[in-house]
């Protein structure tokens, strides 16, 4: 009755257009007929067909949602070639995206940028709202879980094995726990030969990625003369390893020493590249006892490695040499003891200079999601991470808005934003729902898993190799510590 709308129809189709349109309407579609027939007062400029057009798909993107290209056709009455030079304008001004949004829709679909924006977010909060967070002792059961460390959820063989590294890579643990507690407790009937093959292989590495604190050259030096089982090392995967140093470093470097069988075992790696520890002796001109002492020194600074782990079991179990070889200074050397089978010995490569410092961050976001399952604050007390958890923050919001991870409150009583994989979130569901049957899990407090004070009540347990949790349901019991040693005094 107020004369503001007209009935067109067109293509066999009655369609309604406000007044003032009536121009555009003819210009786009010559054969449409108007009920009633009111004549709107134009300027009477040349109309543009194009930009006519693309005003008319822009206003129905803003209302319909996901659409496809034909239901535009049959919205507006226009041809299909119309409407796809219409929405290829519309992309190019960037108020129109394509993509799949609807998975009842076939083929390609469009949508109004602003409006993929609300109903994306009206989704996430609709995500969020159905999670039922958990406990600390569940989530706890879950890490156990997760982590392949409860029991019957142990991983088989050298893939497995591969699996356990991919995830725990970049977490370093004392050199002598890895083979005693780490891998045994994750891989069921572990063999040392599988990781040996890993290594040798290409596909994994190993090495101490955080810079060591000492400052005092001449205790640095003491400390790290001999083989220590706990000094700190990870084993990773070996692609993987110039922006894992990135992320743990910084811009923190190795200190090298000034002088002693260290600097000359660096020199010499330095200049021929990759060496068997028979070749560094001949070449550095160092007894194979002063090498060994000097491998480990440049292992324990950050600056070494070896092809294969047996390099680093080999050092910790130690060579027994024989005085004559030990004072042999001519050409021969003959049998020195000194072992191929651990592979040849290399300066640890120099951390990636990432530009894209969000792409470093999406990177470590990623591995946290494959380690712990959920990420949040508390949970990384126990990573050396010199990337600050604003950067992952940011890293794990991104990823959240292109739905890869979700965001909610999945553990109760922390602080702060978490975030989970999808596949996480269903075991969480699980273990919340399972009984609690008094299943006991003992890790090494070197483990990752060692979160009493952390993530479950209790003192902190120092991540000592020698200490023991034992979790039963999650909860932690009494630390079990190695007894004090007996003074002479007693015996």
């Amino acid at each position: 009755d107020a004369r503001r709308a007209l009935t067109v129809a067109a293509a066999g189709l009655s369609l309604w257009a406000a007044v003032e349109h009536r121009r555009d309407i003819e210009t786009l579609l010559p054969d449409a007929t108007f009920t009633p027939e009111i004549v709107f007062a134009g300027d009477g400029d040349e109309v543009d067909r194009d930009e006519v057009a693309a005003a008319m798909v822009r206003g129905h993107l803003e209302l319909t949602g996901p659409v496809t290209p034909a239901q535009l056709s049959q919205l507006t009455a226009l041809q299909q070639s119309t409407i796809d030079i219409a929405l290829a304008r519309l992309e190019g001004e960037g108020s129109a995206l394509r993509g799949t949004f609807d998975p009842a829709l076939p083929g390609e679909q469009w949508c109004a940028r602003r409006l993929l924006v609300r109903i994306h977010v009206y989704t996430q909060q609709r995500l969020r709202r159905e999670i039922e967070p958990v406990t600390a002792q569940d989530f706890m059961r879950f890490l156990l879980r997760w982590q392949r460390v409860a029991p019957d959820t142990q991983r088989e063989g050298r893939a497995g094995l591969a699996a356990t590294i991919a995830q725990l890579q970049g977490f370093e643990i004392p050199a002598g726990t890895w083979e005693s507690d780490i891998l045994p407790s994750r891989v069921t009937g572990y063999h040392a030969a599988w990781l040996d093959q890993l290594c040798l292989s290409g596909e994994m590495a190993w090495a101490r990625l955080r810079v060591r604190e000492t400052v005092d050259e001449e205790a640095a030096a003491r400390s790290s003369a001999f083989p220590s089982r706990a000094t700190p090392v990870t084993l990773l995967m070996r692609a993987d390893m110039p922006w894992l140093l990135q992320a743990v470093r910084g811009e923190a470097t190795p200190v090298e020493p000034s002088g002693g069988a260290t600097r000359d075992v660096l020199a010499a790696l330095r200049q021929h590249g990759a060496l068997f520890t028979s070749d560094i002796a001949g070449t550095a001109k160092r007894l194979p006892s002063e090498v060994e002492a000097a491998l480990w020194d440049g292992v324990a600074r950050g600056l070494v490695t070896a092809d294969g782990f047996a390099a680093v079991r080999g050092l910790l179990i130690g060579r027994r040499w024989s005085r004559p070889q030990a004072r042999q200074r001519g050409l021969r050397r003959g049998v020195s003891g000194l072992s191929s089978g651990e592979g040849r010995w290399s300066l640890v490569p120099a951390a990636m200079r990432v530009d894209d410092r969000d792409a470093l961050a999406e990177a470590v976001a990623e591995q946290l999601l494959v380690r712990w399952g959920v990420v949040f604050r508390d949970v990384l007390a126990r990573e050396t991470l010199a990337l600050p958890w604003r950067d992952i923050l940011w890293a794990l919001r991104r990823m959240e808005a292109r739905g890869t991870v979700r965001g909610g409150r999945f553990v109760t009583g922390f602080a702060g934003e978490q975030f989970a994989l999808p596949e996480a979130i269903d075991t969480l569901r699980r273990v919340r729902r399972a009984d609690r049957a008094g299943e006991t899990v003992r890790v090494s407090a070197a483990d990752p898993l060692n979160l009493v004070g952390i993530i479950v009540p209790g003192p902190r347990i120092p991540a000592i190799r020698t200490n023991v949790v034992t979790y039963r349901d999650g909860l932690p019991l009494a630390a079990e510590q190695p007894a004090p040693p007996v003074s002479s005094a007693l015996r």
